[in-house]
C-alpha cells in the first residue's frame, strides 16, 4: 500500500481538506508526489523555477501520480553582500532543508521531487533528501540569466583574475 494511503486511514480529515482544493477521489487515491521548489521573484537564480515546477508538474499528472506544489525560497548572495544580510546567507540553507522536510513529513507523501539552482538551496535539498525516508529527486534548474549587456558573475572572476 503507498504511504499517503496508508496515511489517508490514519488521518481521515485529510480528505476533506483535499476535497477543499478541488482534488478529486480518483486524485487521493493516486501516488501523492511532493514539488519542493526555492522558486521566487527575489533574484535571478530562483525566478526561473516556477515554469520548470510546472512542467515537474504536468509530467507528474501525466503518469497518474498527483504533484503537491511547496516553497521555500531562497536568498541571493550577491544581494546579501555588503549589509548585514550576508549573516543569514548560510542560515538560510537549514531553513530550506528544515522547511522541504516539514513539508513532506506534514502530509503523507509516496515521493518527493525537489527544485532547485543555488549554492544554498541545492545543498538545503539534498539534505532533506537524506533525511527523509522517501524516493527522491533533486532537478537543477542550471545557471541564473544574466541581465542585458550585463557580466555574469564568471565572467566578473574572470576578469578579475
Amino acid at each position: 500500500m503507498l504511504y499517503s494511503q496508508t496515511i489517508r486511514e490514519k488521518a481521515p480529515e485529510m480528505d476533506p481538506l483535499h476535497y477543499g482544493m478541488g482534488w478529486t477521489a480518483e486524485e487521493l487515491a493516486r501516488p501523492q508526489i511532493l514539488v519542493e521548489s526555492t522558486f521566487g521573484d527575489s533574484h535571478p537564480g530562483s525566478a526561473h523555477l516556477l515554469s520548470l515546477g510546472e512542467d515537474i508538474i504536468n509530467g507528474i499528472d501525466e503518469e497518474k501520480g498527483k504533484a503537491n506544489r511547496y516553497f521555500a525560497t531562497d536568498i541571493c548572495d550577491g544581494m546579501a553582500q555588503g549589509h548585514d544580510g550576508m549573516n543569514y546567507s548560510l542560515a538560510s540553507r537549514d531553513m530550506i532543508c528544515n522547511m522541504a522536510e516539514i513539508h513532506a513529513r506534514s502530509t503523507g507523501f509516496d515521493a518527493a521531487v525537489f527544485v532547485s539552482s543555488c549554492d544554498k538551496a541545492v545543498p538545503a535539498h539534498l539534505m532533506a533528501i537524506g533525511r527523509l525516508n522517501m524516493p527522491a529527486l533533486l532537478v537543477s534548474g542550471g545557471v541564473m540569466n544574466a541581465g542585458p549587456n550585463h557580466l555574469t558573475l564568471e565572467q566578473i572572476g574572470k576578469y578579475y583574475a
